[in-house]
């Protein structure tokens, strides 16, 4: 394992898709390394450096099985909102700053992964998300995506990606598949310079295959080293589930509800692994890697008062081992899955997380759309909140930058 010397280092940190840079005195180092090691998100990462964690605002649901195109996300350009025209899945539409960093070299199959990462969801929202952090920022501040180096092996392939805001890089390796004739953006992994081993093995990639993507990888120019930093992948006791009333469920390669954009389709009560969450969908890479519509599943703790609870109360431990993965099911299990006594439960599991883990809670919320978060509280206050609940909230309002959370909650305005 790469080993760091001296008291403070100064590191770009990639958590997943998502990166942040600091400085760090020997103790925070260690924990922040920690945290690294269990795929913290951007949300609490940016808040132990000292910033508020913020999301796009902008919302897309498939609240159908409807193929019928819908308009494009926003969040899919390197520019302010109120600048960026629509983008469409194939790539048209790109602003001008996105298209002048993909320049067509090398084969057919290094373009279209290339248009993959410069064109990903998830990247570009966390280029978006700080840039709309601190208000008044300059355009020029924002550096777009570019990619280097590329490496195909299969169905797989590795690529370098750089961007960033203002001082903070956003670089790393991009691990992409190949599904129906189309590249995906499957995750990031390990850091600026240093590929994490097991990362990609927890992924789902043969030893063979990765070996022989690294050493093409290292032929295609990448310079980088390789970590055998053990990596926690978090099994949720919860599981999310296809609930569509419309079955089977399109899964996409973005974001977006159009013709061209199905992947494949899942009966209802397919399992699913959730990688992120954003503007109303959410990324899976089990059984298919792609996104579906978060209002055609469901979570599901168990179905049995006593089971949920041993469920929600193995979300805590899971918090505490720095998976920010079970504040974000414990808001969707709210949000859809929840009912009757099973609610109550996990209500009281929402309490404790604001009281203990406020800002997993909170950085978990922030990567959903308004309607969630508004739900979400508005079910939480209604029976009455917890006192220290109430408190942890209402002093967070005194950040001079609020967070999509705070902001909801200060438009609620419970408790005054």
């Amino acid at each position: 394992m790469k080993t760091q010397v001296g008291s403070a280092t100064t590191r770009q940190w990639t958590l997943g898709w998502r990166t942040v840079s600091v400085m760090l005195p020997g103790t925070i180092r260690k924990a922040f390394a920690q945290a690294v090691r269990h795929t913290l998100p951007a949300g609490i990462a940016l808040l132990l450096a000292g910033c508020p964690a913020t999301t796009p605002s902008a919302s897309l649901s498939e609240t159908s099985n409807s193929s019928s195109p819908s308009a494009s996300p926003q969040s899919t350009a390197n520019l302010p909102r109120s600048e960026k025209p629509s983008a469409s899945t194939g790539g048209n539409g790109q602003s001008a700053a996105l298209s002048a960093t993909a320049t067509k070299s090398g084969t057919e199959e290094n373009w279209a992964v290339q248009q993959a990462i410069l064109n990903d969801p998830l990247l570009n929202a966390a280029i978006n998300r700080e840039f709309e952090r601190v208000s008044g920022r300059d355009p020029a501040d924002v550096h777009p995506l570019q990619v280097g180096a590329i490496a195909i092996v299969e169905n797989y392939a590795l690529a370098e990606y750089s961007a960033g805001v203002g001082d903070l890089p956003m670089d790393g390796y991009g691990l992409l598949i190949r599904q129906n004739n189309r590249w995906l953006m499957l995750d990031s992994i390990g850091f600026p310079g240093e590929i994490v081993l097991a990362q990609m093995a927890n992924l789902g990639l043969p030893e063979a295959t990765i070996q022989q993507l690294l050493n093409a990888f290292r032929q295609a120019g990448a310079n980088f080293e390789v970590s055998d930093m053990p990596m926690y992948q978090p099994v949720m006791p919860c599981v999310t589930r296809l609930d569509d009333p419309n079955p089977p469920t399109n899964v996409r390669f973005t974001p977006v509800v159009a013709s061209d954009n199905a992947i494949g389709q899942l009966p209802n009560g397919t399992s699913l692994t959730v990688i992120a969450p954003l503007d109303g969908w959410l990324k899976v890479r089990q059984p298919l890697v792609g996104w579906v519509s978060m209002n055609l599943t469901r979570v599901s703790c168990g179905n049995s008062l006593d089971e949920v609870q041993r469920n929600l109360d193995e979300l805590q431990l899971k918090e505490e081992e720095l998976a920010v993965e079970a504040a974000d099911t414990l808001v969707r299990y709210l949000y859809r899955g929840a009912d009757g006594v099973f609610a109550e439960a996990a209500i009281a599991r929402f309490n404790g997380f604001a009281i203990d883990r406020f800002y997993a809670l909170e950085a978990a919320l922030d990567r959903h759309t308004e309607e969630v978060r508004r739900q979400v509280l508005q079910r939480v206050i209604a029976p009455g909140m917890h006192p220290q609940a109430v408190a942890n909230f209402n002093e967070a309002l005194n950040r001079p930058d609020l967070s999509p959370t705070l902001k909801t909650w200060r438009a609620l305005n419970p408790y005054k």
